[in-house]
């Protein structure tokens, strides 16, 4: 609808917002309570429901707050797959509990990103047991899945959001959301119409943010 929208096809645009909106109500029908729970009550599919706006604007809270009671049951470990890992810790972030996105980021017991790391990874495996204790590789050891990681990195550590109504990065904003044990950020992005690049540290009590466009 977005895009049909962009391109001028108004007839096309009006049939599949209410295609959309069908779809919304007939999810919500069928796997939401009217307490902001959903059917499978699971991490992935709290994750999912956040993440594409199935669930209504009164029972968003509740619905996250039962996703952080489930990270936090699995002994602060995630517990979702390919299809729901890259938008958790998005998703906890723009919730308002990102302090439980960053203890999913800094885990380092299995299944974690740093566990990798402290295995010897150089790159993001497909499986979280991608070398087992033996050294044995399953499976794929550069793989997308999980790597999808890095977009909280550039998204909520380092701050950099391409506005809704923007296309080529036209409009963007600044907005992180550090951590206490990260004293600085930096990174760039080249788009298609220049470099955007942003740089800040913690001095003392001070954030200094420095944005180059």
């Amino acid at each position: 609808s977005r895009i049909a929208t962009l391109l001028g096809r108004t007839e096309d645009a009006a049939h599949y917002a209410g295609v959309a909106e069908q779809v919304r109500l007939a999810w919500r029908t069928e796997f939401l309570d009217d307490r902001g729970l959903t059917r499978s009550d699971s991490q992935a599919g709290y994750t999912r429901a956040l993440s594409f706006d199935l669930i209504p604007g009164p029972l968003r809270a509740a619905a996250a707050a039962r996703l952080v009671d489930l990270v936090q049951q699995a002994g602060n470990q995630l517990t979702t797959g390919f299809l729901s890992t890259a938008d958790l810790l998005p998703v906890l972030a723009d919730a308002g509990h990102a302090a439980v996105a960053y203890d999913l980021l800094f885990q380092r017991t299995q299944p974690s990103w740093l566990g990798m790391l402290d295995r010897g990874a150089t790159t993001i495996w497909e499986d979280w047991d991608g070398i087992d204790a033996n050294g044995r590789a399953h499976d794929s050891l550069n793989h997308y899945s999980k790597g999808a990681v890095v977009r909280f990195l550039h998204s909520h550590v380092l701050g950099l959001h391409q506005t809704d109504d923007s296309s080529g990065w036209q409009h963007f904003r600044v907005q992180l959301q550090p951590h206490p044990s990260l004293t600085w950020a930096r990174g760039h992005l080249d788009t298609p119409r220049g470099r955007i690049g942003i740089h800040w540290q913690v001095d003392g009590e001070k954030l200094q943010l420095s944005v180059d466009v």
